[in-house]
């Protein structure tokens, strides 16, 4: 995965409400991931969307964007010590704390849904 630090320009909704952004360029593998694990969660709407939804279990968080002023919002996705942040919706502005090695990546894709598929009750996630 890319080491690269943070190139882009934040979006002017981060710079002017202080919607957190983390160190790096999050890779585009996470961000396909987390869209198919936004998804897979049990929601009425992905969290991965600008729709308010929220999911947490034992293992990671998932929430979407929040227009709560009052609520501050560190990350959107947290796994371990792991967190992802993005502005309004997964793929605009979306940065990660720290650089995922495969192994690391693939030991939370597992974890994650692992546990969305045990929550269910459900083998058929795919």
């Amino acid at each position: 995965m890319s080491d690269a630090h943070c190139s882009n320009e934040p979006e002017m909704g981060q710079i002017l409400f202080g919607q957190p952004r983390q160190e790096y360029e999050c890779p585009d593998e996470i961000v396909t991931f987390l869209r198919l694990l936004g998804n897979a969660v049990p929601c009425n709407n992905s969290p991965c969307d600008n729709t308010g939804e929220r999911y947490e279990n034992v293992v990671f968080e998932l929430h979407a964007y929040s227009w709560d002023d009052d609520v501050p919002q560190r990350y959107n996705f947290r796994w371990r010590d792991v967190e992802v942040s993005w502005y309004k919706y997964l793929g605009r502005g979306t940065t990660v704390n720290q650089i995922l090695t495969s192994e690391y990546f693939a030991k939370m894709r597992d974890e994650c849904l692992a546990s969305v598929k045990q929550a269910a009750g459900d083998d058929g996630i795919e």
